[in-house]
């Protein structure tokens, strides 16, 4: 007897379209190639909006996978229920927008943010102490996005190549640098030049 299909969720279903490119010994891009549908389909890129919200697959590609690869909806599901917990998933959604990391000692120390913007352009990151005093305090949630334009005055989360990402006051950008300070009181200056920053995302709101 088949086992109960468990809640449809938006992880759940990316999850058995994972499992079944890997059970055919094929990226995500090669399943879809072979379905006959766009290579970046079911690129992890294309799981989220740019402000974080989740994206489905089409009933359409879902049905071409399963033709090609001659699996029924049953297998389907059965894949996705033993397949292994993804990794670098947001640990939780905030309001619907993923949380991807903490800030602990003025750095960004864990999560998929420490490391890049793979999937997601807007996030969440959670307060841990009260390393950000007096600005931010433990136990706020700041919601930051790599996609709205960037201007002196504004507070970013910067990412150096080679660094952790670090929450800073964005004080002067030229074409080729950017100039940043902290968000403590020290009068910590920091030169950045455009081809050393991996990213650099802005703080958009804070909630207490």
């Amino acid at each position: 007897m088949n086992r109960p299909v468990p809640a449809l969720t938006h992880d759940w279903i990316w999850q058995a379209i994972d499992a079944l490119a890997s059970r055919q010994n094929l990226t995500t891009s090669g399943l879809a190639k072979l379905a006959g549908l766009d290579a970046t389909a079911f690129n992890r890129s294309r799981r989220f909006s740019q402000d974080g919200r989740p994206r489905w697959p089409s009933t359409e590609s879902i049905a071409k996978i399963l033709d090609v690869t001659r699996t029924s909806l049953d297998e389907f599901a059965e894949l996705a229920s033993d397949a292994p917990e993804p990794k670098n998933q947001p640990a939780a959604l905030f309001d619907g927008i993923p949380v991807l990391g903490e800030i602990h000692n003025a750095k960004v120390t864990q999560g998929a943010a420490a490391v890049g913007l793979e999937r997601v352009t807007q996030f969440a990151l959670l307060i841990a102490d009260g390393s950000l005093e007096p600005v931010y305090s433990r136990g706020n949630t700041l919601i930051v996005s790599a996609t709205e334009p960037l201007r002196a005055g504004d507070r970013v989360i910067v990412k150096p190549a080679g660094l952790q990402p670090l929450p800073r006051l964005l004080t002067k950008e030229t074409g080729q640098r950017i100039e940043l300070a902290s968000l403590q009181r020290e009068p910590e200056r920091l030169h950045l030049q455009r081809h050393a920053i991996d990213w650099i995302a802005r703080i958009m709101w804070v909630r207490q």
